[in-house]
Parts: C-alpha cells; sequence; structure tokens
C-alpha cells in the first residue's frame, strides 16, 4: 500500500503568528510525508491581518501535494462552520482531516493517516497534548478525519450556526449517526495555548454568551422542523 494522501484543513481567523507556526513545522517533515500532503486554509472573515499572496508564496514552498487558500468575504463570528464546508467542498483527496489553527499535526500522526489502513466507514479522532511539554490533555471534540463522502453522509456543518458559539454538539450527533465506528486513534494532536502562542485561538469574541444560547436553542427548532443542514451559504473568493 502506497501512501494515502488526505487534505489538511484549518479555518484561520487573525492568527498570523499561529499560521506561521503551522508553517514551520510542515516545513520541516520528511519530503515523503509532505508530498502526500493537501493543504487548504480558509480565512473566515479577518478584517486585519487577512490571507493574502505573500502567505501563498510562503505555502507553495513547502513542498506540499497541493496548497489552497480560500476567503469568505463577509466577517461573521465563529464562522469556521461555513470554512470548514468549503474546504471540503475544494478538496481533491478522498480523506480530509478538518482542525482547528491552534492544533498541530505532528510527524507521527500525519503516518499514521498516511500509512495505516483506515475504514470509509469510520469517522476517527485523536488523543490530543499540550504544547510545550507535550502533557496530555482531553481529545478536541471537532477535530475529525473522514472521507469527503461521510462528511457529505453527515451533511457537514449547518450554516444556520454561524455567529453563534457551542454548536459543534449537533454536528457530533450526525456524526455518530452516520458512520459505523467514531474511532478515537492513540496518536495525537498538538494543542498550542494562546499562553503559547498570543493569537493561536482567536481572542476578538467573547464564548458562551447569553446570545449564544439563545441562538443555538432557537435554531435547533427550526432543524426540528427542516432538518437539512444549510452549506455554501456566504460569499468567498480563492485566493490562490
Amino acid at each position: 500500500m502506497g501512501r494515502r494522501p488526505f487534505t489538511l484543513i484549518f479555518p484561520y481567523y487573525e492568527n498570523p503568528t499561529m499560521l506561521d507556526m503551522q508553517l514551520m513545522r510542515l516545513s520541516i517533515m520528511p519530503a515523503e510525508v509532505r508530498e502526500a500532503l493537501h493543504l487548504i486554509v480558509v480565512d473566515d472573515g479577518s478584517p486585519k491581518s487577512p490571507l493574502g499572496e505573500f502567505t501563498a508564496a510562503c505555502m507553495r514552498g513547502l513542498g506540499l501535494a497541493s496548497v489552497q487558500l480560500f476567503r469568505i468575504t463577509v466577517d461573521v463570528r465563529w464562522n469556521w462552520i461555513a470554512a470548514r464546508n468549503l474546504a471540503v467542498s475544494q478538496a481533491s483527496t478522498e480523506w480530509v482531516l478538518m482542525t482547528d489553527i491552534d492544533h498541530i499535526v505532528p510527524e507521527a500522526t500525519m503516518r499514521r493517516i498516511q500509512e495505516v489502513k483506515l475504514s470509509d466507514r469510520n469517522v476517527y479522532r485523536f488523543s490530543r497534548v499540550d504544547v510545550p511539554d507535550l502533557t496530555p490533555y482531553k481529545p478536541h471534540p471537532n477535530s475529525w478525519l473522514m472521507t469527503r463522502a461521510m462528511f457529505d453522509k453527515i451533511g457537514g456543518y449547518d450554516e444556520r450556526f454561524s455567529g453563534y458559539y457551542g454548536t459543534d454538539g449537533e454536528f457530533r450527533d450526525r456524526v455518530t449517526a452516520a458512520c459505523r465506528e467514531v474511532v478515537l486513534l492513540d496518536q495525537a494532536l498538538w494543542r498550542v495555548p494562546r499562553e503559547v502562542v498570543a493569537d493561536a485561538s482567536t481572542t476578538a469574541y467573547q464564548r458562551k454568551q447569553p446570545e449564544d444560547r439563545e441562538g443555538v436553542t432557537r435554531i435547533r427548532r427550526e432543524i426540528a422542523q427542516s432538518p437539512t443542514p444549510h452549506r455554501g451559504t456566504f460569499p468567498w473568493v480563492r485566493v490562490v
């Protein structure tokens, strides 16, 4: 069995320093790992530090199988939902790994994905450790490895939740219903806290606000009446 190509997907929102760390880590991967790795980064509307041509040029120099950058052209809080939907729709590989920009995929985890048998009927999650000491941390509830066909079977993320924090549980419920098994892999993702990199995750918005709870409750009522997830509802452009 040759190496399994897959697409690494993460949204970006005002994370230039964290993105630099991601690119540095990718640059030191062995060539055989990089050559089977595709990368898609989606800027979900950064007003101050958007992805641009300079970033694209740096990414092209990494020796990856392919690099694609997109930008959602409206700034909606917590719109990683639409960013992930867009990225999966543009991926060319069968397998996709969706995570957040503050999670680094180390070499051992890359090799596990590329070299070991996986079932397209399963969805995979990962253990997690904290940078810099690599101390164990709880698994991330919204990092997923699956096929694009499985993502479509699940229905993707429902963009009715865009603008609200704390909405990934609804997607997890549909994951469980759609796949044969959710498998937690021993191989870890490396979580980068804001104490290590200040822009590792967004500080632009407050989490767990009353309007989030009210919005999520209202949208869940809408979903009960109209369950088909909404996808592709935000305008976007390709950066490269």
